[in-house]
């Protein structure tokens, strides 16, 4: 090694190790989708993705996995397109967005984190089924937030769609702020794996 090296030949090897090791290589294969083709289908695709009109889906026994694809631009102002989390949905009489059956009931939370009277017994990316407790009234639409043990909250907005026949409340999200919807979203997959580990291994 050189006198005047700015670093020793054991930091240089720490390095290279992190580079050459096959977890650095997995997390990078992640990040973003290379696409062949000729440069107008590149561009057209990159246009369909910007508007929002691409995903790619997944067929897995009764569940569909339906990936969102973005643009993003890294520190070089290159575009790639990368994939979101996915909408999971379960077939059966109808196609429906996978629902996280909650082993307790989570209350929302308003701004100050105090517990509402509204309490979440399932969620999935596009609704919730709540339960109304300590005699409070179900609003027809609600703004707070969905804190989960572990979990930064995450902010919600609902509208009433109907009662159940059990006497729960099934409220519809309202789409509000995109990367609170792509948090609930990392929530509901994280969760989905703990649920199917044999289908994320």
């Amino acid at each position: 090694m050189q006198p005047d090296s700015l670093l020793s030949q054991d930091e240089l090897d720490f390095i290279r190790s992190l580079h050459n090791s096959p977890q650095g290589e997995l997390a990078d294969t992640g990040a973003g989708l290379a696409v062949e083709g000729a440069g107008r289908l590149q561009d057209l695709l990159l246009r369909l993705v910007a508007r929002g009109c691409v995903t790619i889906q997944a067929q897995f026994q009764n569940q569909q996995l339906s990936f969102p694809l973005r643009v993003a631009e890294d520190e070089f102002h290159a575009q790639r397109i990368r994939l979101g989390a996915p909408t999971i949905y379960e077939d059966g009489p109808m196609v429906r967005p996978w629902r996280l059956a909650l082993a307790e009931a989570i209350p929302l939370q308003d701004r100050n984190g105090d517990a509402s009277s509204l309490w979440v017994v399932e969620i999935s990316v596009n609704g919730l089924v709540l339960q109304v407790r300590d005699g409070g009234a179900a609003p027809e639409v609600f703004s707070l937030w969905f804190a989960p043990h572990g979990y930064t909250p995450i902010a919600l907005r609902g509208s009433l769609e109907r009662q159940t026949a059990d006497g729960l409340l099934a409220y519809r999200l309202v789409p509000h702020d995109p990367q609170e919807t792509e948090r609930l979203r990392d929530y509901i997959l994280e969760q989905h794996r703990l649920a199917h580990p044999h289908l994320h291994s």
